[in-house]
């Protein structure tokens, strides 16, 4: 059986039995948005944003403060920045989910008052081995595991028709890099039913997933979820200039093959020296956007969640030393980054409207 076939069948008669049984795949696939839909994204630019205050993604939701939030999103109109990945989950959400649907609609409310558009984030499958910051697990995804749909609408359908809304990011870094065991395969079913009732809840907003591909000649995770997607997406963390020049050239070419967008929604190698940080940011915010992908740093603000702190950086970073803030703890641009505060040579869409 091809990819194509694996992937029909997962999304048709087989993922009844896996799952709770979605609205038809081909409406997955066939749906148009109206809203924010354009061919090239070169002018994105924006951060993900964890909270300062959390050291887990629950943290940011049900210790919700909405003036800290404008607070820390304002820090990136300093850096011109556009959009905001907003990230949330299920497991923050199910505790007190009208509270936690409040809040995440302030979060919403505060990035739009301060002039940018957002990208929800809905689920996490990224994770680290000592200092995990939470999310979906791939023990969660099991036959019957419904609940997730409740979630999804809550937050989804207020917002289907609201030009604040740049776009939909169903999930940060699913696993899969192909169809090829029944891990993938319930990861790939289970999303499928995500895209679905996220698109039965009227969605205008085009939709992505954060796809990972940050290793030369390893396209097979944006390409098992291209199916899903009405913009493809890609996470290059390479450590020096060629190596991206080669990342952008495969992009490109993902994009030809598949005929969609394609933006980054997250990117840049972290580290604890600044002004290597600072002179890695440069090439990637410049190779990016003239390529017309496009940036979103992560993350914007030193806090308590791994990668966000000096103590506890993760490994995908330069010499290992994932520390990626862009902002320090006090508000302040780490050195070296000042090349942000110019005026971007391209506008939005909507400014030019």
């Amino acid at each position: 059986m091809n990819r194509r076939q694996v992937i029909q069948t997962l999304t048709g008669a087989t993922l009844g039995a896996a799952l709770p049984r979605p609205i038809a795949a081909q409406t997955t696939v066939e749906s148009k948005p109206k809203l924010h839909v354009y061919d090239s994204y070169g002018w994105l630019r924006g951060f993900s944003i964890i909270p300062s205050w959390a050291a887990r993604i629950e943290d940011a939701w049900w210790f919700y403060d909405g003036a800290r939030m404008r607070e820390e999103v304002a820090l990136a109109k300093q850096v011109h920045a556009n959009c905001i990945r907003l990230w949330i989950e299920y497991t923050a959400w199910m505790r007190d989910p009208e509270k936690v649907t409040a809040n995440f609609m302030d979060a919403v409310a505060a990035i739009a008052e301060n002039g940018m558009k957002v990208m929800p984030c809905l689920f996490n499958r990224w994770h680290d081995s000592k200092f995990d910051y939470g999310g979906t697990y791939f023990e969660n995804i099991k036959p019957g595991w419904s609940q997730p749909s409740d979630y999804v609408k809550a937050l989804v359908t207020p917002l289907a028709k609201d030009d604040c809304i740049l776009i939909w990011d169903l999930c940060n870094e699913p696993q899969a890099h192909d169809l090829n065991s029944d891990p993938n395969k319930r990861e790939f079913a289970w999303l499928s039913q995500i895209a679905a009732t996220v698109r039965t809840c009227g969605v205008q907003q085009p939709i992505t997933i954060g796809t990972m591909n940050g290793n030369l000649g390893r396209t097979g995770n944006i390409e098992t979820f291209a199916p899903l997607m009405d913009v493809l997406c890609a996470h290059p963390y390479v450590r020096d200039r060629l190596d991206l020049e080669k990342l952008i050239s495969s992009y490109q070419s993902l994009r030809q093959t598949h005929g969609k967008p394609l933006l980054v929604n997250e990117t840049i190698p972290g580290c604890l020296d600044d002004a290597t940080r600072a002179e890695v940011a440069k090439y990637y915010t410049t190779l990016l956007s003239d390529a017309g992908f496009g940036w979103m740093g992560w993350a914007l603000r030193e806090g308590l969640a791994i990668s966000t702190r000096r103590d506890r950086y993760d490994g995908n970073g330069i010499n290992g030393q994932g520390f990626h803030p862009y902002f320090t703890k006090d508000g302040k641009l780490r050195p070296g980054l000042e090349f942000l505060t110019e005026k971007p040579k391209l506008r939005t869409p909507w400014e030019k409207a």
